[in-house]
């Protein structure tokens, strides 16, 4: 499966305390970069590429750690919390940076794409960003 087809990753700064531990989690601007909360006030701006940044030990850097991501626009693989997906559903931003098909005061990021699945938490899916609803 190739994750990210076409679109160039960013490297931005991640806020000081915070890290990004994996691929796919949804990322919100908040002096630095860091990964979205269940808030009905954070936009997603980006889909992590990968880890954030990591110090001689290999132990997340919590100052001064950056993180490649996709900014959003086409179609992201993004971590889903655990929920059955169809084509067509409405992907919400949730906590932990997962996506979810629950509107409960969170941002839309997007629209299903796949062929539909039970996904379990932290599986990729894939979300065609383009559809988000502008905050």
């Amino acid at each position: 499966m190739t994750a990210f087809s076409g679109t160039d990753p960013r490297t931005a700064a991640v806020k000081t305390g915070q890290t990004v531990t994996g691929v796919g989690l949804l990322l919100t601007e908040d002096t630095g970069l860091r990964v979205t909360a269940a808030s009905a006030s954070e936009v997603a701006v980006g889909v992590s590429a990968g880890e954030s940044s990591r110090d001689a030990d290999l132990a997340y850097e919590t100052s001064g750690a950056t993180v490649s991501f996709f900014p959003m626009g086409g179609v992201l693989w993004v971590a889903s919390e655990a929920v059955t997906w169809a084509v067509g559903d409405v992907a919400y931003a949730s906590g932990s940076g997962y996506c979810d098909k629950t509107s409960t005061s969170q941002k839309a990021i997007g629209v299903y794409v796949g062929a539909g699945e039970t996904a379990t938490a932290g599986t990729l899916v894939p979300i065609n960003t383009n559809s988000a609803v502008h905050a």
